[in-house]
């Protein structure tokens, strides 16, 4: 797994073929605890299937995820992002785009990872309490009274 992978917000990528079935698309993403994958085509991202895909484009499609082939109703070209990408850069690009689940890709640009906008948010807030802890700290040095 790439050192990467172990930053908070990032969780590695569960991924599928674009030829499985939507059906096997969401076992896949049950038995990964994930709420979207990464479909590949010969090894290169195709696209993302989420949730929300499941619900809007198979459910309300009235398709049978027995025999759609989540290639048929995934997202194609999703927008990606580099390991090397900051926090703050990434949320931006998620707030502005409305996504929540952004793969992220290595140089030559292979999924190595998905981030979710839950585990990212989850990050900042923890950077912020141990900010509000060090600055109790730096304050309660000189103890009652100061």
């Amino acid at each position: 797994m790439p050192e990467n992978a172990q930053r908070p917000g990032l969780k590695p990528a569960v991924s599928v073929t674009r030829t499985a079935t939507v059906m096997e698309t969401i076992r896949a993403m049950v038995t990964g605890n994930v709420s979207a994958v990464v479909v590949l085509d010969a090894g290169h991202l195709a696209g993302v299937f989420t949730e929300r895909d499941v619900v809007v484009r198979v459910v309300l499609g009235g398709l049978d995820a027995d025999r759609t082939p989540v290639g048929e109703v995934m997202t194609r070209n999703p927008v990606t992002v580099r390991e090397d990408a900051d926090r703050s850069s990434v949320l931006r690009i998620m707030n502005e785009r409305h996504i929540r689940h952004l793969p992220v890709v290595d140089a030559e640009g292979r999924v190595v990872a998905m981030l979710s906008m839950r585990h990212l948010l989850r990050a900042e807030v923890f950077d912020l309490e141990q900010t509000v802890w060090e600055l109790v700290k730096e304050t309660a040095i000189d103890g009652p009274g100061g």
